[in-house]
């Protein structure tokens, strides 16, 4: 299993590859240069809304930035996974179809959140993700790194989608259009099942 040494070297670097100092880094994601020094040696774990800020302003996938483990097809073992404070990152090697048992999954326990890829990678130009929210969770959207157009489809449950334009709440088999930087609010408006979406985004930036 790989230790959250991954996501230290990953950050240091991603910030050296664009010649940015730990002070400048922590400027933009308005986080201590202290704090980022000890990120990068491994000496503390970080949030999951820390990553991302960081992911935005080092501009690459949040996913790059978290330890995954990786185990060819011919292994049938479990797969591990590598938590980083509040998230666990799956990953199994998979060819360009993605199988049910081999996709990337980025869980955050005590959320109710769940997100799974079902792309091959994030080096297309279109992303899909599976989400999962349990009852009474939902999830306020961030600003992505840069504007996109997005589509969701709901499988099962009730989703509640807020726009600037207002609140939308769509059931299975319906499905909703709209430019990325408008969304507020993805919550469950299920009270006794999850509810499970498939999102569909352009260009790939999660």
């Amino acid at each position: 299993m790989m230790s959250k040494s991954h996501t230290s070297h990953a950050i240091r670097q991603s910030r050296q590859e664009l010649g940015l100092s730990l002070r400048e880094l922590a400027r933009r994601t308005n986080l201590t240069a202290s704090f980022l020094s000890q990120v990068e040696n491994g000496k503390t774990n970080v949030s999951l809304d820390s990553l991302r800020r960081i992911s935005e302003a080092l501009n690459v996938s949040i996913l790059t930035l978290i330890p995954s483990q990786s185990i060819t097809d011919r292994d049938e073992s479990t797969i591990e996974s590598t938590t980083v404070d509040e998230i666990s990152f799956k990953r199994k090697v998979y060819s360009p179809v993605v199988r049910n048992d081999a996709r990337v999954e980025l869980t955050l326990p005590g959320h109710g959140i769940t997100y799974q890829l079902l792309t091959q990678d994030l080096n297309r130009k279109m992303e899909a993700i599976l989400g999962c929210l349990d009852p009474g969770s939902g999830n306020i959207a961030r600003p992505l790194r840069e504007p996109t157009e997005e589509f969701i489809y709901v499988l099962s449950g009730k989703l509640l989608v807020e726009l600037e334009s207002g609140e939308s709440i769509l059931m299975a088999g319906d499905s909703i259009y709209f430019e990325g930087l408008s969304l507020h609010r993805l919550e469950c408006a299920s009270q006794d099942e999850p509810v499970r979406w498939i999102s569909v985004f352009t260009p790939a930036v999660f």
